[in-house]
């Protein structure tokens, strides 16, 4: 069982909501609050009611740029968002703070957590935590686990364990076992401008050849296409996939994400090499291709995730649903309010769903593996057999 809030409120309110949550979920098992406005800013504050209205139930509470639930959208305001549930077993987990060696004490708090069990891993970062990739190695941890999550607005994450104890790092997050690992998958606002060609040549994070062209002219190709000048709706940015043939090792994931790319801005040019400065992500035999950020393909990219994820759900009983979506989505990019919670709602009906506007996304890639992702909105369905 699983019930869901969202509301415009200050922390008055939020406890009343977080108490209305506590009665309505039988022997809940864990809970994820997300705060905007300035409730984000008093994470700790906020941290405290949720230890007293749930109290003995672990949780998260997760400073947002903005929230939503099944309802809408809440955004530019003070406001929170949150599901509570039963089922599973769930574990906070936090990296310290001032960790000399973030990326192996963040796999072993996650080791601690989860193992080589089956398991989910939802990860919430502060932005600038931790480079991009250092995802890539958590999966040596935790090789079984569903990993997923998104960056906070600014603060860290704070996690409450069963025992009240208050936990909080650069990257907290809860790790769940005893309970199916949900159906993720992510899709981002953007339209594809150019085909994908293969990194040639690389040096220092600056991409020098691909496609056997110059980087710098395979770009000025793609913006062509835009017209003079782009619009500043238009935002130019890189797309990263794997090379021809890359496995995740995991099918069910693979048809819920059949085109795999992560999106990345150009951060400079190298005239002199017709180089541009993408990152060390940008390797050698990874492909490269170039995207605007889109409106369309937002609506049609959610649309599909939330039918795919749909139809491999069935022989299941949807329970709960966590939705990450990027903070330059939303009413910015779309022009209107609640257009992500419609589609969502129009495809769940009334599932209990909670979600944040995030400052970038954890979104899965392989088994025990993720990428960060920018203007991506990020889907978890969480069910149990039926």
């Amino acid at each position: 069982m699983a019930r869901s809030f969202s509301a415009t409120c200050g922390p008055d309110g939020l406890l009343q909501h977080l108490a209305d949550l506590r009665s309505a979920v039988p022997s809940p098992s864990g809970g994820v609050v997300f705060a905007s406005g300035q409730l984000a800013q008093r994470a700790s504050g906020i941290a405290e009611l949720v230890r007293s209205a749930w109290r003995g139930v672990p949780a998260c509470v997760v400073p947002a740029a903005g929230v939503l639930s099944e309802r809408g959208e809440i955004e530019g305001d003070t406001g929170a968002s949150g599901v509570l549930w039963s089922g599973g077993q769930v574990t906070p987990f936090a990296l310290p703070e001032r960790a000399e060696e973030p990326s192996r004490l963040l796999r072993e708090a996650l080791a601690r957590a989860v193992g080589q069990r089956s398991a989910t891993a939802i990860l919430f970062a502060r932005p600038g935590a931790f480079a991009p990739e250092r995802l890539e190695a958590l999966s040596l941890s935790a090789p079984n686990a569903c990993l997923f999550g998104a960056g906070t607005a600014s603060g860290s994450a704070i996690g409450v364990t069963s025992q009240g104890e208050l936990i909080e790092g650069p990257a907290t997050g809860l790790a769940i076992t005893g309970f199916a690992p949900p159906l993720v998958a992510a899709s981002p606002a953007a339209r594809l401008i150019s085909g994908f060609h293969r990194i040639d040549e690389a040096s220092g994070g600056v991409v020098l050849r691909a496609g056997g062209q110059p980087a710098l002219d395979l770009l000025s190709a793609a913006t062509a296409t835009l017209g003079e000048p782009p619009s500043a709706q238009q935002l130019i940015l890189a797309a990263l996939a794997d090379p021809p043939g890359a496995d995740r090792g995991d099918a069910e994931a693979e048809a819920l994400d059949s085109e795999r790319y992560v999106l990345r801005p150009v951060r400079g040019i190298d005239p002199s090499r017709r180089g541009l400065l993408l990152g060390d992500e940008a390797r050698p035999g990874a492909r490269l291709a170039f995207a605007v950020r889109d409106a369309a393909a937002g609506r049609a990219g959610l649309e599909g995730i939330a039918r795919q994820v749909s139809r491999s759900a069935l022989g299941s009983a949807p329970r709960f649903a966590l939705y990450l979506t990027c903070a330059g989505r939303g009413q910015g990019l779309y022009g209107t309010p609640d257009v992500e919670p419609r589609i969502l709602r129009q495809r769940f009906a009334d599932l209990p769903i909670a979600g944040m506007h995030s400052s970038f996304e954890i979104a899965p890639w392989a088994r025990g593996q993720a990428r960060l992702a920018l203007y991506t909105g990020v889907l978890a369905l969480f069910r149990a057999p039926s």
